[in-house]
């Protein structure tokens, strides 16, 4: 039945399915773009954790480089300075073997200047010399090539140094070899008078 000229049609229909059309199409581009931002923010904090991780990566690796830098300087250091000492006890020998009345002569007098020297090269890269004698003899700082007896040190004591040893930086660079005093035999003594046996009478 077709509908009549002026015949009316129902009031606010079309605007209303208008204004639903517009609800649904705001509504659902308001749910792309809250996914969007947290889709952005996601990739965000996955970039940053990335960022971070490759920082203290990078930080690690400088840590790690300096410590090797470190390490083969001082490697070296004590490579070099192991030879220097090898020149100053030939020094040394040098002067002990000097004549006697000799000592102010311009040759002694140079060789001390060369062992003062070298001297001020050990003590600027950290050498010092390893306390030994009158001290308790230490596996870790002393290298014991003979024992002997003595009457001003106890037992286990370092009684001489035979060559000094060195540290470096606090770490023994070469032991220093020494003399350590033994323990006394105790049985030196002879048997006394009222252990002797007694011939019967």
């Amino acid at each position: 039945m077709s509908k009549t000229k002026g015949e009316a049609l129902p009031e606010g229909s079309g605007e209303e399915q208008e204004a639903s059309g517009t609800e649904t199409r705001e509504e659902t581009s308001l749910e792309d773009l809250q996914a969007e931002l947290e889709e952005i923010n996601r990739e965000r904090g996955q970039f940053k954790e990335m960022a971070q991780k490759a920082q203290a990566d990078l930080t690690n690796y400088r840590k790690r480089v300096e410590e090797e830098r470190a390490e083969l300087y001082r490697s070296v250091v004590s490579r070099v300075m192991t030879k220097v000492l090898s020149v100053l006890d030939d020094l040394q020998r040098a002067l002990e073997q000097a004549p006697s009345g000799d000592e102010d002569t311009p040759w002694v007098e140079g060789v001390r200047l060369i062992e003062r020297r070298l001297y001020g090269l050990l003590e600027s890269e950290g050498v010092s010399p390893v306390e030994a004698e009158g001290k308790p003899f230490d596996p870790w700082e002393h290298e014991a090539l003979m024992t002997v007896e003595s009457d001003e040190y106890e037992s286990g004591t370092v009684a001489s140094v035979i060559r000094p040893g060195y540290k470096i930086n606090g770490k023994v660079l070469r032991p220093a070899q020494v003399a350590v005093v033994r323990e006394q035999d105790s049985d030196k003594s002879g048997p006394t008078g009222s252990d002797e046996a007694r011939d019967p009478q």
